[in-house]
């Protein structure tokens, strides 16, 4: 019956069939993105541990960012950091003291040191302050938060080498050795990665690491993602790169990918910096690849995928796409 009607529809009936599938398609999409952001973010209430961490984060950090000014102005912020203290409490009330706490006391002290001479922090403030430090942690051997003093020569000293020959070696890798990647290895490029820029230094990533002897979930996760046919079965082992929603507010409603896009090329770098061949995986999924992504492995609600990378040790000789790059007239313009 369908192979009949496909001859006697005709083709412009057919393609407005078609438009209007991916007109609900998007709207389905959109509807189901907007209802897991209502759910997960933090743009609401701070329901959670980790919301009130983010929270912490982002506000201690615009701290640290009006410190590390050429001229901080005295007293600076004083409305935004009383309601930091609030939450501080709060937070200590609820889950105790942590290293959150800890690097807080640190840049409010310094906050409140680098006031001293000028006395602009209101006098309340100051004692509440005062009070909420002597409930954290500052006993840390060293300094966690704050501003510190870099000498120019601790940047360039790092960089004798050649950066622009190592950016340009790397390739998208689908022809791997047969040789099981070392997990060691991928944790050491996933711990170099931890130092990408991320929206007020809440480094809102999680990242799962699935090894080469666990076949079953690595099978899985790859079935859900359409771009490792004909080579998924010679990878090694399997990174799940995700961001965490509950770091995010109203405003940041897209923030998610772009810092889960930062941290994920981060990794790639230092994987390839490992020796280790890396293809990027699209997750980019539509609801229906969601689902069955979400059902393929447990993980954090606030979770969503960011991007799969394929990970395997070089042969000695391999073949990889030219994927020629567009000119950089193209896409640059200097204005």
């Amino acid at each position: 019956m369908k192979s009949i009607l496909k001859k006697i529809v005709p083709k412009s009936a057919k393609r407005f069939y078609r438009s209007k599938q991916t007109q609900l398609s998007i709207i389905k999409d959109f509807v189901y993105d907007y209802r897991k952001f209502n759910r997960e973010s933090a743009s609401f209430k701070l329901r959670s541990k980790e919301m009130m961490q983010a929270y912490i984060i982002k506000e201690y950090h615009a701290i640290e960012k009006g410190l590390a000014l050429l001229e901080p102005r005295p007293g600076f912020g004083a409305a935004r950091i009383s309601a930091l203290a609030d939450v501080v409490e709060e937070y200590i009330n609820g889950y105790g003291i942590d290293s959150v706490t800890s690097i807080t006391a640190f840049t409010l002290r310094e906050y409140l040191n680098y006031d001293a001479p000028y006395r602009q922090i209101p006098a309340d403030l100051s004692r509440k302050l005062e009070n909420l430090l002597v409930r954290c942690d500052e006993s840390s051997a060293g300094k966690t938060g704050g501003t510190k003093i870099i000498p120019k020569t601790e940047i360039t000293e790092t960089l004798n080498f050649d950066y622009s020959s190592f950016f340009k070696s790397r390739h998208s890798v689908r022809d791997f050795s047969e040789e099981p990647v070392d997990t060691q290895l991928i944790l050491n490029a996933i711990d170099t990665a931890r130092y990408t820029p991320s929206v007020c230094n809440r480094q809102a990533w999680k990242v799962y690491v699935i090894e080469h002897s666990n076949a079953e979930l690595k099978k899985r996760l790859l079935n859900v993602q359409n771009g490792n046919r004909g080579f998924g079965e010679h990878i090694s082992s399997l990174i799940v790169i995700t961001g965490k929603l509950s770091s995010f507010f109203a405003y940041e409603r897209n923030q998610v990918f772009i810092d889960g896009g930062m941290m994920a090329m981060s990794i790639v770098l230092a994987l390839h910096a490992e020796g280790l061949g890396v293809c990027c995986l699209n997750t980019s999924y539509a609801v229906k690849q969601y689902e069955a992504f979400k059902a393929s492995m447990q993980m954090d609600s606030d979770c969503v995928p960011i991007m799969f990378l394929a990970v395997g040790n070089l042969k000695d000789d391999f073949k990889v796409a030219i994927s020629e790059r567009k000119p950089l007239a193209d896409i640059v313009e200097v204005r």
